[in-house]
This record gives C-alpha cells, structure tokens and sequence, in this order.
C-alpha cells in the first residue's frame, strides 16, 4: 500500500512539474493532462472536454478515448455538463444504471465508471477532465481526492496560457486554441476528427462524397538530421502555408502530428476526378524552398480514402488512407 502511495505521489509530482515548466501551448497541455490523468488514477482512458457553443468535444484524449477525440455531445443532458453547472466533481459508479449521464456516448467510448471535473478560473469555465474505465465502480474516494487536488495547478497553468495566446496573438478563444496546430496554424487533429465526424453525418443524407485525403512528409528526418529542427519546423510551415492557399474555404486541411497532415473534402465528383485534382495540388505544393542559405525540397506522399464506398466510420477511412499512404510512400522507394 505504500509503495501505491509513494508511486502515486511520484505522478502527482511529475505532471505538477511538467506543467510548471512547459511551453504556453493550449493543445499540448490538454494532451499532458490527459495522458498524466489516466496514469495517476489508473485508468483505461482520459478526456479533456471543451465548451463549444451548446456541445462538449472532445479535444484531447488518452487511452480508451483516443478513438473518439472530435466527438461532440450536448452540455444538456450529459454528465459533464452537469458537473459545470453545479461545479462539483462528480462520480458516476455505473453508467448503464445512472440516469445522469449520456448514455449513448458512453457506450460509443466503452466505459462504465467516471468520475468529471470541472476546471474553473474564478468564474470562467476552462472545460471538463473525465477519467473512466470499462470496470463498473472502479473509483474510490483517493481519486476523486487526488485530481481535486490537482485542480487548481491544471486550471492555473491552462488559463495563464490562454491569456499568454490572447496577448500575444490577439486571440478570443479557447476553443481556437484547443482546435489549431501552434507551429503552422491549421486545424489540429481533434479538429479533424471532428469535422471528420460532422461530414460524414452531413453526407448520410445529401447526394454527395466525402475524401479523406493523408499526407506524409518525404523529407523530414533528413532536413532534421542535416540542418536542424528549426529547419525542420520551418518544411513543415512552408508546407502547411503552400497547401492551405490552395484549397477551397469548405475543406478542412489540419496536422494530424509530426510531419502528417490530412484533408478532408466534401463534393460531387467522381473518384477520379478528385484524385487528379489531388495530384495536382501536390504538384503544386512541391519543390524547392529557401531556408537561410539552404535549399530544401517538399516532397510528400499521399493515400486517399471515399465514403461510402471504402467505409462510412472515421476509422475505417484513416486506416485505408494511412495504409494507401504508405503503399505510395513504398512505390516511390522502389521505383
């Protein structure tokens, strides 16, 4: 039982420690306090959930709620977002037994107990940490006391980084913050998913398509190794910068981490028309760049994906992407 107590203590320490000394980053915050949350209580999953009009999303997640990150569900009726309204912590022992909760949502993400904590600065609402497990009444009262503990330190560090963002970069929300790449600017990966979801609910009943374009950065690792990562970051903007100028104000281009980004499109042309269409921007975003005195060159590899032919699931579409992607990337190595 000590040794549970030291190590716990150890976690607490750590996160308290890491959130202190890092970078002003409103994402990668959300992404430390998920992961060390789930490691603190033991659970199978964390999530970070922000306020966004009537909706709670998902905006970052760790575990068993990876799969569901960009999923929207109403503040009305759902466990979270009656947590916000009575600013307590809130435990829910078993989510097939507790009238409280949405669930629905539950069982698309798989758990059974919660326990949610709402984060406040003074009056404003900073959002929802939520751990959970498969387990029916996994909690006890040491949980509950720890992350109330944490509380504070988390709301603390999210809400300076919120005010560092809106002095220094003119930004009003949260929620921007939350749903965009610091380094290039576009949409970040829980924005994706979530637009990911929304288009395939629009496209159910509308006589259109939906592609799921992913693209890998070729070069990367060379320009890293060679020039250094200041070099590196800079290849992944020009990239982000070149592709984004191209494309129509409808489709939803973000980075999806490292040197990944992926494109959603809704339209009305065939497979094929959108392909070369797709190759065509690719062309376009290739080539040489000026960095310093260096010349670097964009090179990319690209796997696509349509619904419904290949699949109507989030999923489905990013695997048969990701794995088209890399039979590209593949093809170009031989050839």
């Amino acid at each position: 039982m000590e040794n549970s107590s030291n190590s716990t203590l150890e976690k607490i320490l750590k996160l308290q420690t890491e959130l202190t000394a890092s970078k002003p980053d409103i994402p990668f915050l959300l992404d430390l306090i998920t992961l060390r949350a789930k490691e603190i209580t033991n659970s199978d999953g964390a999530v970070f959930e922000l306020v966004e009009g009537e909706d709670l999303v998902y905006r970052a997640a760790s575990g068993m709620g990876e799969k569901q990150i960009g999923l929207r569900i109403p503040v009305k009726g759902s466990f979270s977002g009656l947590s916000l309204q009575s600013k307590e912590t809130l435990y829910c022992a078993d989510s097939e037994m507790d009238d409280r909760v949405n669930r629905d949502a539950c069982r698309r993400v798989g758990l059974r107990s919660m326990i949610v904590l709402p984060l406040y600065s003074d009056s404003e609402v900073l959002g929802v940490l939520k751990v959970h497990s498969a387990v029916v009444d996994y909690y006890t009262t040491n949980e509950t006391y720890v992350l109330n503990m944490l509380s504070g330190t988390m709301a603390a560090i999210l809400h300076n980084a919120y005010r560092w963002a809106e002095r220094e970069k003119s930004l009003q929300s949260m929620a921007y913050l939350a749903s965009h790449d610091a380094l290039t600017g576009v949409y970040n990966r829980s924005a994706f998913y979530d637009y990911l979801r929304r288009g395939l609910h629009r496209v159910q009943d509308d006589p259109s398509f939906l592609t799921v374009a992913l693209f890998d950065l070729d070069g990367l690792k060379i320009v890293n190794d060679t020039h250094g990562h200041a070099a590196g970051d800079f290849y992944i903007s020009k990239f982000a910068s070149r592709f984004s100028h191209l494309l129509q104000h409808q489709d939803v281009f973000a980075r999806l981490g490292g040197d990944e980004f992926g494109l959603i499109m809704i339209h009305h042309e065939s497979k094929e028309s959108t392909l070369g269409h797709l190759k065509n921007l690719t062309k376009m975003v290739e080539g040489e760049v000026q960095f310093d005195t260096t010349k670097l060159e964009i090179k990319t590899s690209m796997g696509l994906s349509f619904s419904p032919e290949d699949g109507t699931e989030p999923e489905t579409l990013m695997a048969i992407a990701d794995s088209r992607m890399y039979e590209h990337k593949r093809s170009k190595k031989a050839g």
